[in-house]
């Protein structure tokens, strides 16, 4: 059967703030001043010539290194993303410890298609502990008021998932048990995700692994823990990443080197053809080293370089990498 694949991706990922509220514990971001990203937020304007100049887009992410709802143009950025019928997600992550009640209306009444909430535990005792700053029963508050909002417009969006990250601060069989409880409570999703902390031992390994579902026997680095191994740099390919100026970045793991190329001025598909982008994807295929490429000093590449476990013709066929 021959495989027929669009040329240029539905989805990107868009950052709508890389602006925090909180201090983690293990956040690069906040340990290294905003990497080569920088601070600040995406302007509606700039939103709105995104759209109109790539309408093959019709699925946008707006989260990932900040906390979208720091965005005071939040709103406007949802609504415009509704009447042009392009469903927007935050399924990267956010902490929902600051948000208005106009703002969760919002992620209703336009229908955020997805929210992923970060809470990494289920008390503020331990979730303050990686956390830092953050409100643990603010933000079960908030989740409460916005289930309120779906059940006033008779809505099954925004679908929320509860991520939670395990580690040393909060891998307790007791806190695991209260969070499925909780969870269950207020009717939402919870999904357990493994720290990228490489040296974290589990103290109830076995117990964990039965709580959680997640294989931490499994030592292999690029293993998400869920469905098979976890390479960012698929993003180059189904769903690229767009920081808040319009710089490209390829994937949501690049906040250090973004590529000389600005979205917002010459369209996606310019950047998807340009001469590094096309190189960084046949380098991380296993082709000749392109030192140009932003993705040649990237951690996940020299994995990938010293496993030779490149990125696959079938991987890139699989739109659920």
């Amino acid at each position: 059967m021959i495989f027929f694949r669009k040329k240029y991706p539905f989805r990107v990922k868009l950052e709508a703030s890389t602006l925090c509220n909180l201090n983690c514990r293990d956040c690069f971001m906040r340990r290294e001043k905003f990497g080569g990203v920088g601070a600040g937020v995406l302007k509606f304007d700039d939103f709105v010539k995104f759209l109109e100049k790539n309408p093959f887009v019709k699925e946008v992410e707006l989260s990932n290194n900040g906390e979208i709802f720091l965005n005071p143009q939040l709103i406007n950025i949802l609504k415009i993303a509704r009447e042009k019928r392009v469903d927007v997600y935050a399924r990267n992550g956010v902490n929902f410890n600051v948000v208005s009640d106009d703002v969760l209306e919002a992620l209703v009444k336009y229908s955020v298609r997805g929210l992923t909430i970060s809470i990494d535990g289920a008390s503020q005792e331990v979730y303050s502990k990686y956390r830092r700053g953050g409100n643990f029963d603010t933000v079960i508050r908030n989740i409460r008021k916005l289930n309120e909002y779906k059940e006033k417009y008779d809505s099954f969006f925004p679908l929320i998932v509860w991520q939670y990250i395990v580690m040393d601060t909060n891998d307790a069989p007791e806190e695991i048990i209260r969070a499925k409880n909780l969870a269950n409570e207020l009717g939402i999703a919870l999904v357990f995700k493994k720290t990228w902390n490489q040296s974290y031992e589990p103290k109830n390994l076995k117990v964990l692994e039965e709580l959680t579902g997640l294989p931490f026997s499994d030592k292999q680095r690029l293993w998400s823990g869920n469905n098979g191994r976890y390479v960012p740099c698929f993003d180059l390919w189904h769903n690229p990443q767009v920081n808040y100026d319009g710089r490209f970045l390829g994937c949501c793991c690049n906040y250090k080197q973004p590529f000389d190329i600005n979205v917002f001025e010459v369209g996606l598909k310019k950047c998807l053809d340009s001469k590094v982008v096309r190189k960084s994807k046949k380098m991380l295929m296993g082709g000749k080293i392109y030192k140009k490429s932003p993705c040649y000093n990237c951690w996940f590449y020299k994995s990938l370089l010293e496993s030779k476990n490149f990125i696959t013709e079938d991987e890139i066929k699989n739109e659920n990498v």
